[in-house]
This record gives C-alpha cells, structure tokens and sequence, in this order.
C-alpha cells in the first residue's frame, strides 16, 4: 500500500476540513493509499508541514483544503526544493477554483485520481517572495478576496457576492497604474488587474477564459477605471467568461508583467491578501515548476 503525507487544513469550507477528514482517509485506505494526517494550526503552517514531509523523505503529499490551502503546499513544496516530489489537491474549500482546471469536482474524484496516479507538470507563477497556482489580482478584484476572508457564516459563492457588494459600495477606487510587460508601458487608471495561471476567481467568476495551466505564460487580463455601474455591468460577463471584449477590458498574454503606482494597492494571490498597501508588484510564470496528480 503507498503510504503519503496528507495535510488537512480543518477550516477549509467554514470548518469542511475537520468535516471530512476522516472520511478522505478512509476512501484513500479503500483505494490503496495509507495516509499518515497531520492538521494544520495556524496560517501558513501548512507550508511548514509540506517542507517538514519532504525534508523527511515523502515522495508525495497530499493537501485537503481550498485555495488558499493549495498557495501553502506550492510554496511548501518549492521552498523544500525538490521538484520529483509530487503533490495531490482534494477540494474542501470554499471557492476551490484551481481545481476547476483540473476537473476535481469533489473530494472523491479527487482521491480517485490520485489512487489512480496519473500525474502532469503545470506551471506556477511567482509575486515577491510568493509562489501561487492560480493567479494574483491588483484592485477591486483583492478587495473583495480580502472582504471575503473576514466573512465567516457563509459558504461558496455566495461569500464573495456578499464580498462583491461590500467592495463596491465602500471601497471603490481607481488608482492610477504603471503596467510594464514585453516592451510595452501603459499608464492608466484602473478598475483591477488581473494576472492568472488559472481561469476562475471568486468561485464563480471568469476572470480569464483563456487561461492553460501548461503553456508557460500567464494572462493579463486589465479592466480600466469604471463607475460603480460600470463594476455591475460587467460581472455577468465576468461570470460567462464573456467580458474580453467589453470597452474598458484589455488582455494580453505575458511571461512576466511589473505593476507600479503613487497609490497604495491591495494585492492577494490565490485568495491570499500579500499586500493592502503594495507600489510595486512584479510577477512572473515559473513554467512547469510542479508536479501534481491530475
């Protein structure tokens, strides 16, 4: 029987983690696969764990949680420094909009296709310090990411349409942008900035439809400065994958793309706010850089 590291983050989902835990052990006992559960504690721990596991000998490890989980383990796993080891992503979270590219649609699917083995190499991206899976946003977009995280009785999508509305009625600004990528400068005031590995944000949201997680580039999707109004005729376009070519969207597909401005910005990736107060924000795609069961 393989024996892995599992790493279950017990308040992925408002508490599905600790809901599930046993249950994902005992499905991966049924399918061949001896998981040895640790829990995490705090935020970031989870990043410990995985370094922790891999220093230690695994050769694969397999995180529970949601997106913000998923951002642990990929940084876990490039800070332990070994490319071989390979890593299995079970959905429990809230918005679980990585594994959208992956057609994890449960936590059962998910189980099923790492028993099964399968895996291929996808591409990271890298913000500062951080690596990330799906994708950093500048503006409106981490507003409503950092509003979501302090709403904790609700679940799925209807966290970040709460979040939505909060930001737009309290928070709507259009700060003033420097974006830089291939030779290119632009200067302009902006609604958000999108930079993505992955297609979906929010849980629901298609924020870049044409997004692979293989083709070693990322894309920039830029909404110029819009009124409140503008912000609300746009989301049901955002929500088909249908806003490309609306009036005030511009989008292009980078290998590595510098954001600087006067303002401050709030910046998240993968869900996770790294900034509320960022001048500059440089990312680049990191091709091919992990292994994961798929």
């Amino acid at each position: 029987m393989r024996k892995v590291t599992l790493i279950v983050n017990p308040n992925s989902g408002r508490g599905s983690g600790a809901r599930h835990a046993p249950a994902i052990v005992k499905e991966l006992h049924r399918l061949g696969v001896d998981a040895e559960m640790r829990l995490t504690r705090a935020p970031r721990h989870a990043i410990d764990l995985v370094v922790e596991a891999v220093r230690g000998g695994a050769r694969e490890v397999l995180v529970a949680g949601g997106d913000g989980t998923i951002f642990e383990a990929v940084n876990g796993m490039r800070r332990a420094g070994d490319p071989t080891v390979k890593l299995g992503i079970i959905p429990i979270g809230t918005g679980n909009d990585f594994v959208k590219m992956l057609a994890l649609t449960d936590w059962r699917t998910a189980c099923a296709r790492i028993a099964a083995g399968a895996t291929r190499e996808v591409d990271l991206g890298r913000c500062g310090e951080w690596c990330f899976a799906n994708g950093v946003g500048i503006g409106f977009d981490a507003q409503v990411a950092h509003l979501a995280n302090q709403i904790g009785w609700l679940t799925g999508t209807p966290v970040y349409a709460l979040a939505l509305i909060k930001a737009l009625v309290l928070h709507h600004r259009t700060p003033a942008v420097r974006i830089q990528h291939d030779g290119t400068t632009v200067d302009l005031r902006i609604t958000l900035i999108a930079i993505a590995n992955g297609r979906c944000y929010g849980g629901a949201f298609v924020v870049a439809p044409n997004a692979a997680l293989d083709d070693g580039l990322l894309e920039l999707v830029v909404a110029a400065a819009m009124s409140r109004t503008g912000v609300l005729g746009l989301v049901p376009k955002v929500l088909k994958g249908a806003h490309l070519d609306h009036p005030a969207v511009t989008h292009h597909r980078v290998g590595r793309v510098v954001v600087s401005s006067d303002e401050p910005l709030v910046v998240h990736a993968d869900g996770e706010i790294l900034a509320l107060d960022a001048r500059e924000v440089e990312v680049e795609l990191l091709p091919k850089a992990i292994t994961i069961y798929a």
